[in-house]
């Protein structure tokens, strides 16, 4: 798979846009992580009294560190593809190589009968379990740590303006170098 994908970005040529792809999912219950505290006080988080969670599509433009997401209800194939029109909107009449993990939304049926329509997108795997190689993972780990690791928000909407905030202020060369990939 990584010589298809290697072979796929030469005969791509310059002019095509290469991103990675994934989703990550926030909620209103807290993500729990380790923390500095005073010795003998414990700290307290809040938890809501239910929990609420949205799904956030993200893709990262390996080339010049352009990012762009897109708040879903779910993960379903649905909104995969959804995402994808998001993406071919983004970038009309430039191919795009857009890399993903083996997740289930991506390897539907109906997601490949989408794919197969659209003539700019083509739609490559990363190997199986290897999510290590997508560097959409380092993004999600940085915004993960800084808006939802113990912390509460009154409401999901309170999230969501978060994870807003958060990639507003996120430049091209941050994601590069928290992808691995700077320049």
């Amino acid at each position: 798979k990584q010589w298809a994908l290697a072979e796929a970005v030469i005969t791509a040529g310059p002019d095509a846009v290469m991103l990675y792809a994934d989703e990550s999912r926030v909620q209103t219950l807290p993500v729990l992580r380790a923390m500095w505290q005073w010795l003998g006080q414990q700290t307290r988080i809040p938890t809501p009294g239910s929990n609420t969670a949205r799904a956030i599509f993200g893709a990262l433009n390996i080339r010049t560190g352009q990012w762009h997401y897109q708040v879903r209800q779910r993960m379903r194939k649905e909104d995969f593809i959804a995402f994808l029109e998001y993406l071919l909107s983004e970038y009309p009449a430039q191919p795009i190589i857009l890399i993903v993990d083996n997740y289930s939304s991506h390897t539907a049926r109906d997601v490949a009968a989408w794919v197969a329509e659209q003539p700019y997108l083509h739609l490559h795997f990363l190997p199986k379990y290897c999510s290590h190689l997508n560097p959409v993972e380092a993004i999600w780990l940085q915004m993960k740590g800084q808006i939802a690791a113990n912390r509460l928000y009154g409401s999901i909407k309170g999230v969501i303006e978060a994870v807003d905030t958060f990639f507003a202020r996120m430049t091209p060369a941050q994601a590069l170098t928290w992808a691995g990939a700077e320049k």
